[in-house]
C-alpha cells in the first residue's frame, strides 16, 4: 500500500491525504486568483477554479494513507471529484492513487534530440509498440493531447519540419513555459495466464531543454523531475565528437545537425551526467560512495549517419532490426550485443572517461543506438519519420521495472 504520491506535473512529493480539490461549478462558484499555478507556470496570477479541501476526518476512521475521491466546496456546497496537486494546482490523474506511475526521465545536452526522440517515441507507443505484448498506450486527455500534437506531431507528421529547440525551462530565475508541461500517457497490459489481469501504469515524460542540465539554477527546477525517476534515457548526438564528424563523407547531408556545429558539447556530456548524478543524491540521501539504483539508458542519436559512413563492425547487431517488438519479448542477448557494441565504439571515439563516470554512479546502465527520422533532413525538411530502434531503451527500462 503506497503511502506517498508525487505529482506528475511540479513533482513534489505528498502522503496519500494530502490533496485539494477545485470546485466544477464555474458559475455557483466563482474564480479567483491562483497564486500557486501561476508559480508553478511561471506566469503572472491567473484567476481559476476556487481550491478547497475535503473534511478533515478524526478518530478511528482517519486514513492518512487514503486519498479521498470527492469533497464538498466550502463555498458553494457542491460536491466536487477534480483532484489537485497542493503545490501546483494542476489537476491529478483520476488514477493517482490507484495505478502505479512511471516517470521517464530525458537528460541530454542542447542538440541531442529529446524533443524528436520524444514526439517519434510517443507516436510508435500509440501505434503499435505494445501491440504484441498485449498492452496500449494512449495519451491521458486533451491537455496532453494537445501537447503532444502542437509541439511535436504537427512539426513531424504534418509539416515535415524539424522540432524547433526546446526553450529553457528557467529564464528568469522561476516557473517554466505553460507549454512546456510533462506529457502523460496510460498503458494498459493484458497479463497472461486464466485471470487476465489488466494493469495499468501511468507514464510521465518531461522534454526538458538541454541548457537546463548545464546551469545551475534551471537545474534546481528539473531536479525534483529527475529524483522521483523509474528510468533515465540520456541522449546524445554521436556527430557533437569530434572523432566522429571527421569521419562525414559529405558534410552538407549533417549541416542541419545542431551537434555537428557544436562539438563543444562534446565535453559537457559527463559533467551533465555528474550533475544529475548529484541532484538524484541529494534528494535521495545517498553518500558518494552508493551507487544509484535507477536504470540509465544512454541512446545514441543518428544511427543512419553512422551506417552511412561506415562506423559500425562489419555484421553489426545495432544495424539489424530490433527483435523485441518483432518477436513479442524483450531481448536481452540483443541488449547486451547492443550494448558491447556502443561501449566499444565509445572508447574508440575518446570518450572512455564518460562511461567510467556512468558506471561509478549508476548500477543498472546500458548502451543503445537509434534513428528517430531514419534519414537525415534536407533544405529544412523532412521525411515521415522512419524509426530504427527507438523503442528499445523505452522497453529496457520497462524490462527492468517488471512491467514487461
Amino acid at each position: 500500500m503506497r503511502k506517498q504520491y508525487v505529482c506528475p506535473f511540479c513533482f513534489e512529493q505528498h502522503d496519500m491525504n494530502d490533496v485539494e480539490f477545485a470546485c466544477e461549478q464555474r458559475f455557483a462558484c466563482t474564480p479567483e486568483q491562483d497564486n500557486e499555478y501561476s508559480r508553478w507556470a511561471g506566469v503572472k496570477a491567473q484567476l481559476r477554479p476556487h481550491h478547497f479541501r475535503a473534511k478533515a476526518v478524526k478518530g478511528p476512521l482517519a486514513k492518512w494513507w487514503s486519498m479521498p475521491d470527492s469533497a464538498v466546496c466550502d463555498k458553494c456546497n457542491h460536491t466536487s471529484h477534480t483532484r489537485v496537486c497542493p503545490s501546483c494546482h494542476n489537476e491529478l490523474p483520476r488514477t493517482i492513487d490507484t495505478d502505479e506511475q512511471i516517470i521517464v526521465a530525458l537528460v541530454g545536452t542542447r542538440g541531442s534530440g529529446k524533443s524528436t526522440y520524444i514526439g517519434v517515441l510517443i507516436h510508435e507507443m500509440i501505434k503499435h509498440m505494445f501491440l504484441p505484448f498485449g498492452g496500449t498506450f494512449q495519451l491521458y486527455g486533451d491537455e496532453d493531447q494537445r501537447q503532444y500534437r502542437d509541439r511535436f506531431e504537427r512539426s513531424l507528421y504534418i509539416d515535415h519540419t524539424p522540432i524547433p529547440q526546446t526553450q529553457r525551462h528557467v529564464t528568469t530565475g522561476s516557473g517554466r513555459g505553460k507549454d512546456d508541461r510533462p506529457i502523460l500517457g496510460m498503458l494498459k497490459m493484458q497479463s497472461g495466464g486464466m485471470m487476465k489481469k489488466m494493469k495499468i501504469q501511468t507514464l510521465v515524460f518531461f522534454d526538458s531543454a538541454g541548457e537546463d542540465w548545464v546551469d545551475q539554477t534551471a537545474l534546481n527546477v528539473v531536479a525534483n523531475y529527475l529524483e522521483h525517476a523509474a528510468g533515465i534515457i540520456f541522449l546524445i548526438d554521436p556527430l557533437a565528437n569530434a572523432n566522429v564528424l571527421g569521419r562525414i563523407g559529405d558534410m552538407s547531408k549533417v549541416a542541419g545537425s545542431i551537434g555537428a556545429n557544436d562539438t563543444d558539447n562534446d565535453s559537457l556530456q559527463a559533467e551533465v551526467l555528474v550533475r544529475a548524478a548529484n541532484c538524484i543524491r541529494v534528494g535521495k540521501g545517498l553518500k558518494e560512495n552508493q551507487k544509484i539504483d535507477i536504470p540509465v539508458a544512454v541512446a545514441f542519436s543518428k544511427l543512419d549517419a553512422l551506417e552511412e559512413n561506415n562506423m559500425l563492425p562489419r555484421g553489426s547487431q545495432i544495424t539489424k532490426p530490433s527483435p523485441h517488438v518483432q518477436f513479442r519479448h524483450f531481448d536481452d542477448n540483443d541488449r547486451l550485443a547492443v550494448d558491447g557494441e556502443m561501449r566499444g565504439l565509445l572508447s574508440s571515439w575518446g570518450e572512455a572517461d564518460f562511461l567510467a563516470v556512468l558506471d561509478q554512479n549508476f548500477s543498472h546502465t546500458s548502451c543503445f543506438a537509434f534513428s528517430a527520422l531514419g534519414r537525415q533532413p534536407e533544405n529544412g525538411m523532412i521525411q515521415p519519420p522512419a524509426p530504427r530502434r527507438i523503442e528499445d531503451a523505452m522497453l529496457w527500462i520497462l524490462h527492468e521495472r517488471g512491467i514487461l
